[in-house]
């Protein structure tokens, strides 16, 4: 599988380079041992990109329904893509995703779930990267993705420095503090985000905020469409 992932990896990056330019800021932030990766979640590429950013292979957590396609199924599983029900994660994803940290690898994690160009104050994250590192004392690193990925547009992807959680690696991984843990790793993630829209100009923060706030209605439709759709499904196998 590593040398299919090499492969795999040598015929991408150079499309994903050309086509999807992006700067990394903080590399030198990447630990040489185990750690997992957080990132905010703007498309279904960032899974590649951010693979692409990277010096170091990666294993990532991807949601299951981009494996119903066999042919990108095995595209993703080669670039070290692991399914995963977000609303049901079963314990052989918990048992590989903690021994692929346990065998000093690095993870990546779109704790968000959903997909935004941005963070949301309001977003919970998922406790589930919280519970891997405690367990595997796998230092967490946040990253920062600035915009959705599109053709001959020029991103970055910030990493900010490995979050200290060492005082919670004796306690047990209770509902409590791994949302302690959750939301240490939120304020790190919006410090990224604050830091680099402090780049900005006023004008082009003016113009980023009103396409953040065209996409939220999009994507509020979507999921209006889906819903509608789901409720006469349901209609219709009652009849």
């Amino acid at each position: 599988m590593s040398f299919f992932y090499w492969i795999v990896w040598g015929i991408v990056m150079p499309f994903m380079r050309i086509f999807f330019p992006t700067r990394v800021i903080g590399r030198k932030n990447q630990p040489k041992g185990k750690a997992i990766f957080v990132c905010n979640h703007t498309s279904n590429l960032d899974i590649i990109l951010i693979e692409c950013c990277r010096c170091d292979r990666p294993y990532v957590l991807a949601k299951h329904t981009l494996f119903k396609n066999k042919f990108i199924g095995a595209f993703l599983k080669g670039l070290g893509a692991i399914p995963v029900n977000r609303e049901d994660v079963g314990t052989s994803t918990i048992r590989t995703t903690i021994k692929i940290l346990e065998n000093d690898k690095h993870l990546i994690i779109f704790p968000e779930g959903t997909r935004k160009e941005t963070l949301d104050e309001t977003t919970a994250l998922k406790n589930g990267m919280a519970l891997f590192s405690l367990k595997t004392k796998a230092e967490i690193v946040p990253m920062y993705l600035a915009k959705k990925p599109r053709p001959f547009i020029f991103n970055k992807l910030f990493i900010g420095k490995p979050i200290d959680l060492t005082k919670y690696y004796e306690m047990r991984p209770t509902k409590e503090v791994l949302n302690e843990v959750s939301n240490l790793v939120m304020e790190h993630m919006q410090k990224l985000k604050k830091d680099y829209e402090a780049t900005l100009s006023p004008r082009a923060l003016a113009r980023r905020q009103r396409k953040i706030e065209r996409d939220e209605k999009k994507h509020l439709k979507r999921l209006e469409k889906k819903k509608a759709k789901e409720i006469a499904l349901s209609n219709e196998n009652k009849e």
